[in-house]
């Protein structure tokens, strides 16, 4: 299935804790199914720019279940 890329955040969230030392950078990313539902998933935040995944893009998730455009 493909997604619209609505918003991407970066996720801040870390309970009581600060990110523990050689966690990767997380973000919230918002997708858009083409039915107009949407979905909230986590992604690495390094992956998303190596892959120049922005807002408006339409993305699949690949077999490992991270974002890669079109």
């Amino acid at each position: 299935m493909t997604y619209s890329v609505v918003r991407i955040d970066e996720d801040l969230d870390f309970g009581c804790e600060e990110r523990a030392a050689g966690t990767p950078v997380m973000a919230v990313v918002i997708l858009q199914e083409p039915s107009g539902e949407q979905t909230v998933v986590r992604q690495p935040d390094r992956m998303l720019y190596d892959r120049q995944i922005n807002v408006g893009d339409q993305v699949s998730f690949d077999e490992q279940g991270k974002l890669v455009k079109g």
